[in-house]
């Protein structure tokens, strides 16, 4: 890694700098590359790529082809450095545009994306921020209109999304005729409420599995041992 780059956030084998990217690195991003399952996929897709995070964190964790999709140009150039300076920038291809417009060259194994969430209220100032945020471009409804149309025969969807949604989702997913195989809520503690659920569909129906990650601990004050489990590959004080 170059260490004259501007690095913002500093993981075991590479560094992000997030300067230029309308949402900064943070947890909900790094379960994402976490949880997921990649480790038989050949061609990965990471939609609303950001500055990389994801796409940096499936290429430590597999030897797939990576293709990271981003439409913002300010986190294409903070994607597009820190891919470079990174061990895996031969794996990794960086696509600046909308991810509709995306035409593989074969099927994809995986699609994974940290998607934009916020549809109420006032958008953020930054229109960059605003287009991270909320969902005129990039949904759960989109994104899976997107997997049914790229995904290989045994390929998968995965994103992080906020809880409450289940019913819709999976609904959603079912009429594009993709099946839910896993899901995760995620909470902050275990005295607090779900904040996130991580999903994976398939094209492929069978068993689901069910689980829950818990952050922190009751203090707050350090990680809980699950949480810690799957990170530990990624951050430094673990």
């Amino acid at each position: 890694m170059d260490n004259r780059r501007k690095v913002t956030f500093s993981f075991k084998r590479f560094g992000i700098d997030d300067s230029h990217c309308g949402m900064k690195v943070g947890t909900d991003g790094v379960v994402t590359g976490a949880w997921v399952r990649c480790e038989d996929a050949v061609r990965v897709v990471d939609v609303g790529s950001g500055s990389g995070l994801i796409a940096l964190m499936i290429a430590q964790r597999c030897n797939a082809i990576i293709d990271a999709i981003e439409t913002d140009t300010g986190a294409c150039a903070d994607a597009r450095a820190n891919i470079a300076a990174s061990p895996w920038h031969d794996r990794i291809r960086l696509f600046e545009g909308c991810f509709t417009n995306y035409r593989p060259e074969t099927p994809i194994d995986l699609i994974v994306s940290n998607p934009p969430f916020f549809t109420d209220g006032d958008e953020a100032p930054q229109a960059n921020r605003a287009l991270a945020r909320h969902q005129a471009t990039l949904g759960y409804a989109s994104l899976i209109d997107f997997a049914s149309r790229v995904l290989a025969a045994d390929g998968r969807l995965a994103f992080i999304f906020p809880s409450g949604h289940d019913d819709e989702i999976i609904y959603k997913a079912e009429m594009s005729h993709l099946k839910l195989r896993r899901i995760c809520h995620l909470r902050q503690r275990h005295d607090r409420p779900y904040i996130r659920d991580l999903y994976e569909f398939s094209r492929i129906d069978g068993s689901i599995e069910k689980s829950e990650l818990t952050i922190r601990n009751a203090d707050n004050q350090k990680y809980t041992d699950t949480f810690a489990g799957l990170c530990r590959d990624f951050y430094l004080e673990l």
